[in-house]
């Protein structure tokens, strides 16, 4: 009965659910996508844009760690009412987001050529070349939107966001259908159609959001004392704000390229096999994007106890926040036992049968891991909350790249055990990963909780 805390958990679902509802409208334009293309086009372009999102998000997901800074420092001052800060944050925010997003725009669509050199399927780069140079361009408007619902979530305001992203992504869908097929008069332009789709409903989400918390009580007078003037800018914060940003950055990166690296080390045994993967991740992504309102919930959360030296609470609100996690998970994980012979039929063609059985198989793996995955990244929330991100991106880089990629490609190239032992790999590799975030927030927890009560000895 007192397994977990009323009030943490109250507070935390609170929290966690809308951003988990914005979470299923991000991760279902990658899910609906994959659907899409992989029912209209068949396994092979379903193999092009799983590609592409690879090395999209390999990319993309250095930006996408910066904007992780926002939240621990717009709920620390929430929580102190430093509104100056808070407007500080947002607007050195805003520049090094659209700077970053911008500069690795430019970098992924000149380096489109690379593709011919990394030996994947032939018959499948054209299209992922094509699918790219249209996705490159999505990274602008997403990073603006990733600025505006940062500082949103880190002032405990999460359902504007929520309507943003759920509207977005039915219009990403109709457009899928649109483009895709060349409905209304216009031309079939294939999977070009389903970048084209999600460009466009990334910008409706930008300026969606914006309309949302030019009115909402809490973000209005953020959003109306916005300022660009250069008087305004320091080097402290962007000090700050890079120190905070850069690891988190790293952490995602090195997470996120083991599982492209994944898809290109499946590559290399045959399209089956990356087709496979993708329908298998595409499930996996779905959960594990559900449970980042867990994580985000743990950083604002623990961020507003930082503020006020609570030490001893936010401590208790990560330990219940995993416990929420483990529940969860627990219950995606049963799902993708009971449902592995079902879920595939909705990513491609009946006729692809081979790839069909084999993500089957990878579904019972991804169900063994979802704990590891969602625990990991609550743990992750819960370090950038009390702003320690440093070790949690070396202890990425170790589970992810110096291990997981070379058993990986140990297990899927050298065994030839293809697609199946790249995600035991990825399944050992989540696993460390858990185990070694957990501890390293327990420590530090406790380490605060008695260094505030004066009862740390010194070493």
């Amino acid at each position: 009965m007192n397994f977990l805390n009323k009030q943490y958990t109250q507070e935390g679902l609170k929290l966690a659910l809308p951003v988990m509802l914005t979470q299923v409208g991000q991760v279902s334009v990658n899910l609906f996508d994959n659907i899409i293309v992989g029912k209209l086009l068949g396994a092979q372009a379903l193999a092009s844009v799983s590609l592409g999102n690879a090395l999209f998000f390999s990319i993309f997901v250095l930006a996408l760690g910066f904007s992780f800074a926002i939240p621990p420092l717009v709920s620390e001052a929430n929580s102190q009412q430093k509104h100056d800060v808070i407007n500080s944050v947002f607007r050195h925010g805003f520049v090094i987001n659209l700077g970053i997003g911008t500069l690795l725009m430019i970098i992924l669509l000149c380096g489109l050529p690379l593709i011919y050199h990394m030996d994947q399927p032939k018959e499948i780069i054209p299209n992922t070349i094509s699918f790219l140079s249209i996705m490159a361009f999505t990274m602008i408007p997403f990073m603006m939107f990733q600025t505006l619902r940062e500082v949103s979530e880190g002032l405990s305001f999460t359902i504007g966001v929520t309507k943003a992203t759920i509207i977005a992504n039915v219009i990403n869908i109709v457009l899928n259908y649109v483009f895709i097929k060349g409905l209304f008069g216009l031309p079939a332009m294939g999977v070009q159609g389903s970048a084209l789709a999600t460009l466009l409903a990334r910008i409706f989400m930008v300026v969606f959001l914006y309309y949302v918390l030019v009115k909402e009580p809490k973000t209005r007078r953020y959003i109306k004392e916005f300022s660009l003037k250069i008087s305004l800018f320091t080097k402290e914060m962007f000090n700050k704000m890079f120190k905070l940003g850069l690891p988190t950055a790293l952490q995602m990166f090195f997470e996120v390229t083991a599982f492209a690296a994944a898809a290109f080390i499946c590559g290399l045994i045959s399209s089956t096999d990356i087709a496979s993967h993708q329908i298998a991740l595409s499930m996996a992504s779905f959960t594990f994007n559900l449970c980042i309102g867990f994580s985000v919930a743990s950083t604002v959360m623990i961020g507003n106890k930082m503020g006020v030296k609570d030490f001893e609470g936010l401590r208790k609100i990560g330990i219940n926040n995993f416990k929420l996690t483990l529940i969860y998970m627990g219950f995606c994980g049963l799902m993708f036992i009971l449902f592995r012979n079902v879920l595939p039929h909705f990513f491609t063609k009946e006729s692809d049968v081979l790839v069909i059985n084999l993500a089957s198989k990878l579904m019972i793996i991804a169900a063994l891991f979802q704990l590891s995955d969602g625990i990991q990244v609550t743990a992750l929330g819960c370090l950038r909350g009390i702003q320690d991100v440093k070790i949690p991106s070396v202890i990425t880089f170790l589970a992810y790249w110096i291990f997981t990629i070379p058993v990986g490609y140990f297990l899927c190239v050298t065994l030839k055990m293809g697609a199946f032992g790249m995600w035991i790999a990825l399944g050992i590799g989540l696993t460390i990963s858990a185990i070694l975030l957990v501890i390293r927030f327990l420590r530090l927890s406790k380490r605060k909780a008695l260094a505030n009560s004066g009862e740390l000895i010194a070493k």
